[in-house]
């Protein structure tokens, strides 16, 4: 017995011949010496066997045929873009499966699920569904369900023109429009609404009739059709009427019938059909319209002036000719007369139907009894399990002239759900029974077997039998059944196979379970044995990281599982399986763990860990970047600002950040190649160029930039080529201005050079300026042309008089600052000095002096 199975089978002629019957015990099955059993022990087995046997037969009594608990009604009508829920109510032995088909065409295959869902209806999605029910017993087709979608096209974008005669019917159209349903509609002429009279006629089929023309009735018309579902509304182009006018039109026009009545069937029980006849004469509004069934004269149903006849609650005594008649009385005109035929279509009843269930044994001849009535004469359909007879081809099948379906030779196969269609134009009907083939016992077809899973997941015990009638299986562990056609426990599912389906798969399954089948004839069982392994999984996944260039990364996979199974370690770089070598700087530990040595940015990407075992297979992602120093920015370029004189302009190219976002820019800088200094410390990262401002005119330089992200400070830019700023005129005057009166008629005026940093070029000389102090005249200038000097006397002045003096520098650019006033008096008469106290003015003299020497010594 392969894979280990155990079989045991009891009951009629199956029980004497199966291998492994009641009297073989476990000793003779393993091809050993039996040993004979007491007495008390063998009637307890074969007591035993027979409580199994009716359990088994108990169970075969349990199936149920599947069967529908409710049938579609009337068709369903839904606005596009809706939800749509179709649902399948069914009952019968578990377990059960469910398909849907639309318009004859599979949508699904079988599964568990009763529903249907279409998300967002679409016109095409309009039609008939049929849902399909089927368990271990057989198939079986549900009436069809209408399904329409409301929706609403556009009318044709073009204007017509229809011309008729004085006195004659204009018929207008209604121009073409797709809806569902069918639009309600208003005629209108030039903005008003047409309100039908005994000249003015809507027919069913929404066209505008104008009886007995006149030039008045010429205009533009046009129609507001209306979808009522879903509420959409649309105007139609214009119709231009033209009448054409004749002086010799006569005042009298015979009848003539414009609208004939239309030949109508109609289903018996409708709520009503309504035939029309509408017919033009002139003048008009002596016409007479008056209606005929058979012959006779009709006088009830009649209305809108005549032209109409409503049948209510139509039925066979309905049926008939109808004849419209059109006359003009007291006139010599021949009446106008139309006819059209009403017909009733009755749905399809049954008058022949077979018994819910027929059993017949093997090889006999069956005839299934199906016969049906209705106007017109319905047309049958044979179905065997949800297929169409004529597409099973099986020459064993034969349609009777009554209806009937004759199934010759019975076999086991045979056992099912035989389904009879009856349907014309009023509807379909249908009726079942289930075919019970007998007299043979059960047999395997296909026997459990030993099967190894993994927890968590879905286990699958095969068991398929034959026999008829068609076997009922149960399927248990120990002395609990876990699945039947009327035992479900959860996890535990019956297949449609006669398997068992675990899902999910726990530890404690583990253990033998034994498949039972069982029919009239006889049963038996087989036994495996599931074995449910630890599921392997990654416990310490490897993680995201980050390491700087030239570093070990290390990405851990960290795993539990079955210790009866082994492992397989599977790594991969961007889903490329790594496989390392005996001197790679990549490698894979014992315990999983991949170690990258000397990282660089060829090692940026998603590495995943995979494990592979008989206990399952698990992986797991993790991504690896490597970050180093961010390279110099590219393209520096310096350049001077048009504006602003003390200002350059540097712009850069962006460089690689190094695999880590760049923090900021150092902007350095070298004046008058002196050493590197930084001028601008944090310049945002999204800047690729800046404004470098405070610089000195006259002076020359250069300048260099670096990026920062989180690793350091990457290499310094090529400098840019050394720039001169122009010269500017002295931003700050001469300073310790000091004047002193030497004689009547001069003053001795020294000061000091402006600040370096003020000079703004190379200092040419300075203009010294003065005037009488407190008065508005003009200044006297000046000229020392060497900067080295920095002294004047002022001579030719006035005796005793009070001056204010200023002295400015000046460079190549221009004159800079005027210094601040400093007064000073010229002496008396022809005294050098004009003090009261000689000690003090000689002290004054030898400040004067020294501090002239100086000047001059520098």
């Amino acid at each position: 017995m392969a894979g280990g199975v155990r079989l045991a089978a009891g009951g009629g002629a199956a029980a004497r011949s199966a291998p492994g019957s009641p009297g073989e015990d476990e000793g003779q099955r393993a091809g050993r010496p039996a040993t004979k059993l007491s007495t008390g022990r063998r009637r307890g087995w074969w007591a035993l066997a027979v409580l199994q046997l009716h359990l088994l037969r108990a169970l075969a009594q349990d199936d149920v045929v599947p069967y529908f608990k409710t049938e579609p009604g009337l068709p369903q009508i839904h606005l596009e873009g809706n939800r749509l829920v179709l649902t399948c109510l069914a009952e019968g032995s578990w377990p059960l499966e469910f398909k849907w088909m639309h318009n004859d065409s599979e949508l699904t295959t079988y599964t568990s699920e009763y529903k249907y869902v279409i998300p967002s209806l679409q016109r095409l999605d309009a039609g008939f569904y049929r849902c399909v029910v089927r368990n271990r017993m057989g198939a079986l087709l549900q009436r069809r369900s209408e399904v329409q979608v409301a929706y609403m096209g556009n009318f044709m974008d073009t204007d017509q023109r229809k011309m008729v005669s004085q006195g004659q019917a204009a018929v207008l159209n209604l121009l073409p429009i797709t809806s569902c349903p069918r639009p309600q509609v208003t005629w209108f002429r030039e903005g008003h609404k047409i309100i039908p009279s005994n000249r003015i006629a809507i027919t069913l089929e929404n066209q505008l009739v104008i009886l007995a023309a006149t030039a008045s009735d010429a205009g533009a018309y046009y129609v507001q059709a209306v979808n009522e579902r879903n509420g959409e509304n649309k105007t139609s182009p214009l119709i231009h009427l033209s009448i054409a006018g004749d002086v010799g039109t006569p005042e009298a026009v015979a009848p003539v019938i414009v609208i004939p009545p239309s030949n109508r069937s109609v289903v018996a029980g409708s709520s009503e059909t309504t035939l029309e006849c509408i017919a033009n004469a002139r003048p008009v509004e002596e016409l007479s319209v008056t209606w005929k069934r058979n012959g006779v004269r009709v006088t009830r149903g009649l209305h809108s002036f005549g032209r109409r006849l409503t049948i209510s609650t139509p039925t066979s005594s309905d049926i008939g000719e109808y004849a419209c008649e059109a006359a003009l009385p007291g006139s010599a005109f021949e009446p106008a007369r139309a006819r059209a035929f009403l017909s009733i279509i009755e749905p399809p009843y049954f008058t022949a139907e077979p018994e819910s269930r027929i059993l017949v044994e093997v090889e006999e001849t069956v005839d299934i009894v199906c016969g049906a009535m209705g106007a017109p004469l319905p047309t049958l359909r044979w179905f065997k399990d949800a297929v169409s007879i004529n597409k099973l081809q099986n020459p064993r099948y034969q349609v009777l002239s009554s209806g009937g379906l004759r199934v010759q030779k019975l076999r086991p196969e045979d056992s099912g759900i035989f389904q009879c269609f009856a349907s014309n134009e009023g509807g379909e009907v249908q009726t079942y029974t289930y075919l019970d083939v007998t007299n043979v016992a059960p047999a395997f077809t296909q026997l459990p077997a030993d099967t190894t899973v993994t927890d968590g997941t879905t286990a699958v015990l095969s068991c398929e039998v034959s026999g008829a009638p068609r076997p009922a299986i149960a399927w248990r562990r120990g002395n609990h059944i876990l699945a039947s056609g009327s035992v479900r426990i959860p996890r535990f599912t019956l297949l449609e196979s006669g398997g068992l389906q675990i899902t999910p798969v726990l530890i404690q399954d583990a253990g033998n379970y034994t498949c039972c089948a069982a029919n009239s004839e006889g049963s038996l069982n087989a036994s495996a044995t599931l074995t449910v392994w630890n599921r392997t999984s990654i416990v310490n996944p490897p993680e995201d990281r980050v390491v700087i260039k030239g570093t070990t990364a290390t990405l851990h996979c960290g795993t539990t599982h079955d210790p009866r199974t082994s492992l397989r370690y599977v790594w991969k770089k961007d889903n490329v399986i790594i496989t390392p070598s005996g001197s790679s700087r990549v490698v894979v530990e014992k315990d999983g763990s991949l170690l990258i040595s000397q990282t660089w940015s060829g090692d940026i990407g998603d590495y995943t860990c995979g494990v592979i075992s008989e206990g399952g297979n698990d992986s797991r992602t993790a991504r690896l970047e490597v970050i180093e120093l961010p390279h110099s920015p590219q393209n520096l370029l310096a350049s001077l600002n048009s504006s602003h004189s003390h200002t350059v302009m540097l712009s850069w190219v962006r460089p690689f950040d190094g695999n880590s976002p760049v923090l900021y820019y150092i902007v350095e800088l070298s004046e008058n190649n002196s050493p590197w200094k930084v001028h601008l410390s944090h310049v945002g990262p999204e800047m690729t160029g800046v404004t470098v401002r405070g610089l000195t005119p006259a002076r020359t330089y250069q300048f260099r930039v670096c990026a920062v992200n989180q690793v350091g400070k990457g290499q310094y830019s090529t400098e840019t080529s050394r720039l001169m700023l122009p010269e500017e005129p002295p931003s700050a005057p001469p300073k310790n201005i000091v004047a002193s009166g030497r004689t009547n008629q001069s003053i001795m005026v020294q000061w000091q050079p402006p600040p370096e940093t003020e000079h703004n070029g190379v200092l040419r000389g300075y203009i010294l300026r003065y005037r009488l102090a407190g008065l508005p005249g003009e200044y006297q200038q000046r000229n020392i042309t060497s900067p080295e000097v920095s002294y004047c006397l002022v001579t030719e002045l006035i005796i005793w008089t009070q001056y204010e003096i200023q002295v400015a520098a000046y460079n190549g650019a221009g004159l800079g600052v005027f210094s601040r006033a400093v007064t000073e008096y010229t002496l008396q008469g022809g005294e050098m000095f004009n003090m009261q106290d000689d000690r003090e003015g000689a002290v004054y003299l030898l400040v004067i002096l020294a501090h002239s020497l100086k000047n001059e010594s520098s």
